[in-house]
């Protein structure tokens, strides 16, 4: 597997001032934010929790597990009062299992979603792991869309991970065993350089099957995470590779919480102000 090369990577702070000011701008609606970066503020206060997203800017949210102990009609009350709209949401594998899945599904309508996921799966690390996962994630893919939902799994770094035995790329896998119609990925841009992959590798093979990304900036190799435009990650030059930034959703994450206000508004400013190249 590639590993993303220098060109890609930049100095702590640099990757704003690296933007060509001739590129695409990153589209504002289409710029979101993870709710588990806020997750203890949204226990406590959902309502302010979501006017303070709003206000930083952002147009989409992804709720994750939970809605501020609210129920779901009552949290879709607090998003449309904002303006804001539930572009996906993270759940745990066994809320896709027996009577749950329903539960879920039937919450995610409820919300106006389009996408509903997990944040990880939970199988073996082998390559008959991943495919045991696939066959369940094509499942879970399938009844999604009785719904009109579309399923997708939100990957980390161990995805990117080799079977020790058969040499095979994990994550190729489940590309090659789930159905591109029934199953999409949220590529968390941190989380792959994390893993020493290469995000371009991917997204250049598999332009449809990435319509989400989680932006999480810092420095991967050191395990250190930063708001946006404060750390190693390229953004301009990883999504310069999408052919159409409006096809896609770009959500904020940062797992570490010592100021997610500033997290917030820090990270959309600096969405706002970077230009996307076209690399072809």
């Amino acid at each position: 597997m590639a590993v993303l090369g220098a060109a890609s990577l930049a100095a702590p702070g640099t990757a704003a001032a690296a933007s060509p000011s001739h590129g695409r701008p990153v589209p504002p609606g289409k710029i979101g934010f993870q709710l588990y970066s806020v997750r203890s503020m949204l226990a406590e206060d959902p309502e302010g929790t979501l006017a303070m997203i709003a206000d930083a800017g952002y147009s989409e949210i992804e709720p994750a597990y939970d809605y501020g102990n609210r129920t779901p009609e009552q949290f879709r009350g607090i998003v449309d009062d904002n303006g804001l709209k539930v572009v996906g949401s993270h759940h745990n594998p066994y809320d896709f299992r027996g009577d749950l899945a329903e539960v879920t599904f039937e919450r995610a309508v409820t919300l106006g979603q389009k996408y509903v996921g997990v944040s990880y799966m939970d199988g073996q690390q082998t390559a008959d792991g991943y495919r045991r996962m696939a066959e369940e994630m094509n499942r879970w893919g399938e009844a999604a869309k009785s719904y009109g939902l579309r399923w997708y799994a939100h990957l980390h770094d161990n995805e990117f991970e080799t079977d020790p035995d058969t040499g095979e790329v994990l994550f190729d896998i489940w590309l090659a065993e789930t159905d591109p119609k029934s199953v999409w990925f949220e590529l968390d841009l941190y989380w792959i350089l994390r893993a020493g992959a290469d995000p371009i590798h991917y997204i250049d093979r598999y332009p449809t099957r990435f319509p989400l990304f989680h932006l999480k900036d810092g420095v991967p190799t050191e395990g250190i995470e930063t708001d946006l435009g404060e750390g190693t990650v390229d953004f301009p030059s990883i999504l310069s590779h999408l052919r159409s930034l409006g096809s896609h959703h770009f959500v904020v994450e940062r797992d570490e919480q010592p100021d997610p206000v500033r997290t917030a508004r820090v990270s959309y400013d600096y969405l706002r102000s970077i230009r996307v190249p076209r690399s072809c």
